[in-house]
């Protein structure tokens, strides 16, 4: 099943029905499936035809991934709320077959059974749509009660982990609790609640450099400074997503987003943009390491020591799972050329500018800093 996009669950019923919508920030219609953007006002070629953006977009969703009756379909249950007995009739009520032929298909029930399937979806459809309106007036509603000020959740960790989150406030009693002598001495115990567990391994991470390679044996010491049995600590860290290694156990590194390659020898230089999925604005810059740009910003955009108010701003407003990271162009050297030659370091300042002047992320459009502006601050 390919992975969802974050678009999908902000887009409206209409929007998820032709399966892409418009940002008008970024003025480019994008796939509500795999996040494909087609800008307006360019022409995308298609075989022998071209397309205007939004007929791309259409076509594309239908080359790539059919129609989004089928792809919603075929999603997991617990979206969904069908059975896989529901999932099937649907399908051939959306092919046009007729009782009869259900029944034949299916080799066995009725024609009665099939209409009283087809009245029991109807009735799931009424409970749908008042559950919806439920919904809407539930966000209307004003309210002077502040909402919780819950901490982001981790990218690394697994999707369902915003199960598990917590407030500022409920992360650091716990914190309190394990590490008696501060947060930065040892632990007194591991706790038996995955939500505790996540909160201890999260800021046990602080220890790790998001760029850097380590060997078991280093992973163990690191651990060793919090907590005496690193070995349970160490698998923890990988089941749950914060650390990743190799099958030999050779290396370790910090887990690295979806959206970014997760492989060191993976990595390539070249042009990304980090983009605001909210409202569209974009950070573009060229890296001679993919991996490691991402984690750079990531980290520092945690830490709030990355030297860009903007963005930060955004980050803090919007958390993390709002922002998405792409790569743009990847920079491929000519055989026998240096990989860190100067050449390198033009081509890819090259490729940078190429894509700012393409892209314009500035002011309402992005988190770059205007040419102007560098200008005047020389």
């Amino acid at each position: 099943m390919n992975k969802m996009t974050e678009l999908l669950w902000e887009a409206n019923i209409e929007e998820m029905k032709k399966g892409y919508l418009f940002e008008p920030d970024s003025a480019q219609f994008v796939c509500l499936v795999c996040g494909e953007r087609f800008e307006k006002g360019i022409v995308y070629p298609k075989g022998t035809l071209l397309y205007e953006a939004e007929r791309a977009a259409a076509v594309h969703l239908a080359d790539e991934h059919g129609s989004m009756f089928d792809y919603l379909l075929q999603l997991d249950k617990k979206l969904t709320g069908l059975s896989d007995l529901q999932k099937q009739l649907l399908r051939m009520f959306h092919d046009g077959m007729s009782d009869k032929e259900i029944v034949s298909e299916m080799n066995g029930g009725s024609a009665s059974t099939i209409r009283n399937h087809r009245f029991m979806l109807r009735e799931k459809e009424k409970q749908a749509k008042l559950f919806l309106v439920l919904m809407e007036l539930l966000n209307e509603k004003k309210t002077s009660k502040p909402k919780p000020d819950f901490m982001p959740v981790q990218r690394t960790a697994p999707r369902d982990g915003e199960r598990y989150a917590v407030t500022v406030d409920e992360r650091q009693t716990i914190l309190n609790q394990y590490f008696p002598d501060g947060p930065d001495g040892g632990l007194s115990e591991f706790p038996r609640k995955e939500k505790r567990k996540r909160v201890i391994l999260d800021h046990m991470m602080n220890r790790f450099e998001p760029e850097r390679l380590y060997s078991e044996k280093e992973v163990n010491e690191i651990i060793k400074q919090v907590f005496e049995d690193y070995v349970t600590i160490r698998r923890y860290l990988i089941e749950f997503g914060y650390l990743s290694r190799r099958d030999d156990g050779s290396e370790y590194w910090v887990k690295d987003s979806a959206n970014v390659p997760q492989k060191h020898e993976e990595a390539k230089a070249g042009v990304f943009r980090l983009v605001n999925t909210v409202n569209g604005k974009m950070l573009v810059e060229s890296t001679p390491n993919m991996y490691g740009a991402w984690n750079r910003i990531r980290f520092g955009l945690q830490t709030g020591l990355l030297d860009n108010p903007e963005l930060q701003k955004d980050w803090n407003d919007y958390g993390e799972d709002k922002f998405v990271f792409e790569v743009l162009d990847t920079w491929s050297p000519e055989e026998g050329a240096e990989p860190n030659s100067k050449e390198r370091r033009l081509q890819l300042k090259e490729m940078e500018n190429r894509r700012l002047e393409q892209l314009q992320p500035y002011g309402e459009r992005g988190y770059n800093v205007p040419p102007a502006s560098k200008e005047k601050s020389r």
